[in-house]
């Protein structure tokens, strides 16, 4: 799939299919009529939020219905990452697509939240129409805009995005988010976010993975790199700039100790293999 992020708005007798579209998620906001499940019949009303992913139900809107729906791919949370460290979210907004708090739910939502939500999506599919909204760094901003204001919704409903996440999944969750940026993932600054010292932090990465903490963050680094490898997208540079490597020495240095080949050889390797 190419697209990584698509806004559309869905009149009468629409449906919302994630599987056929081939997207991961997809978040719809109801401004007129009513979505209903094709699965069960359940109504989803006007003025409310959905979150959906894959495994969400089937839905189809009704007579006079009008519904804006921003769909995305999981790789739209991570191509531009650069620009995610200046919001402050608590949670990757996969992990809100994904809570089963929300699943197959509808937000129904105050009228200062509303209008608010109205007003940022309505931004979206403006820049939408003069840009790739895919690829705009306005729109993704947006979005992330969208994201810090329904964490506050939740927050305020006390709703829980995930009830059982314990530390290490907690630890996970801000790895993922964060591979992109070597400073925050130094023990210290890791350590100093979840509160616990240090020494406290490497003991207890080890005794639950296996491994130490540094061995972990590079295994998937490696694995980052082998697959923008992979990948005719990618240029060394961008693969040096993604990854926060000083430079092209740098990273094939990393990936030569890690694997025992260069990264140029690993690529003409899969191009054989292809």
């Amino acid at each position: 799939m190419n697209l990584s992020f698509l806004p559309e708005k869905i009149k009468h007798k629409q449906k919302i299919d994630l599987s056929e579209l081939g997207f991961d998620f997809a978040l719809a906001y109801i401004s007129e009529g009513t979505l209903v499940s094709k699965n069960n019949g359940a109504k989803f009303l006007k003025e409310n939020l959905l979150f959906l992913n894959t495994a969400s139900e089937i839905l189809e809107s009704k007579k006079d219905s009008s519904v804006f729906i921003l769909y995305f791919s999981s790789h739209y949370f991570k191509d531009l990452h650069h620009i995610q460290q200046n919001f402050c979210l608590s949670y990757n907004p996969q992990d809100i697509f994904n809570s089963e708090t929300l699943r197959n739910k509808s937000l129904s939502l105050k009228k200062e939240n509303r209008k608010l939500i109205e007003k940022v999506i309505s931004l979206i599919y403006q820049q939408g129409e003069s840009e790739n909204a895919a690829t705009s760094t306005f729109v993704f901003h947006q979005v992330m805009s969208l994201f810090a204001l329904i964490e506050n919704i939740l927050k305020d409903l006390d709703l829980p995005i995930n009830e059982s996440r314990d530390m290490s999944q907690e630890i996970e969750a801000y790895i993922q988010q964060n591979i992109y940026f070597p400073d925050k993932l130094q023990i210290k600054n890791i350590a100093d976010h979840f509160q616990i010292s240090a020494n406290y932090f490497g003991a207890f990465f080890k005794k639950k993975y296996q491994k130490s903490y540094k061995l972990y963050i590079d295994d998937i680094r490696t694995q980052l790199i082998e697959e923008r490898l992979a990948s005719s997208q990618y240029s060394m540079k961008q693969i040096v700039d993604e990854l926060g490597f000083n430079d092209e020495s740098h990273l094939t240095n990393f990936y030569k100790k890690k694997r025992n080949i260069t990264p140029s050889a690993y690529k003409k390797s899969r191009k054989t293999v292809s």
